[in-house]
């Protein structure tokens, strides 16, 4: 087998195997009603994770596993085009497997959460938007750091 192969043979799936893939996960939720918040919740996360993907400010990956969660409860077709999508898919399904970061990402998160968090606390002269934000940003940097590095 050549390097990268195995990399080469996930993309070459056919359409068929990545919805079985897709279908295995997908766990929906049995009330209609409950279907349609999730689906409300899952293209509300997408949405904030792709300004995320802009914005230094707000993280994506963590609103597109929070929208593959939702998806995976409200409908496969949602979830099946997230997580095949060639940008955020991986990151979902890399999430999905291993329930961990790379160690290069967590770093590289912590350091921009606190460099834009020190920034903002440093622009806004109102004092309760400050602790709010030093909040936030500790909340934040706790999660990150309390989840599993692999190398």
């Amino acid at each position: 087998m050549f390097p990268g192969q195995g990399t080469i043979i996930l993309v070459q799936r056919s359409f068929d195997e990545e919805r079985n893939v897709a279908e295995e996960q997908v766990a929906l939720a049995s009330s209609r009603s409950a279907r349609w918040a999730y689906l409300a919740a899952g293209h509300s996360f997408v949405a904030l994770g792709v300004i995320g993907a802009f914005l230094p400010v707000m993280p994506t990956t963590v609103f597109l596993i929070l929208a593959g969660s939702c998806y995976a409860r409200a409908s496969t077709r949602f979830y099946h085009q997230l997580v095949s999508h060639p940008t955020f898919g991986p990151i979902v399904l890399d999430w999905r497997e291993h329930r961990s970061m790379k160690a290069r990402t967590k770093r590289v998160a912590v350091a921009m959460i606190v460099v834009t968090f020190v920034l903002t606390i440093w622009v806004i002269p109102i004092t309760w938007v400050r602790i709010l934000h030093i909040g936030i940003g500790a909340a934040l940097v706790t999660f990150i750091l309390r989840i599993k590095a692999r190398p």
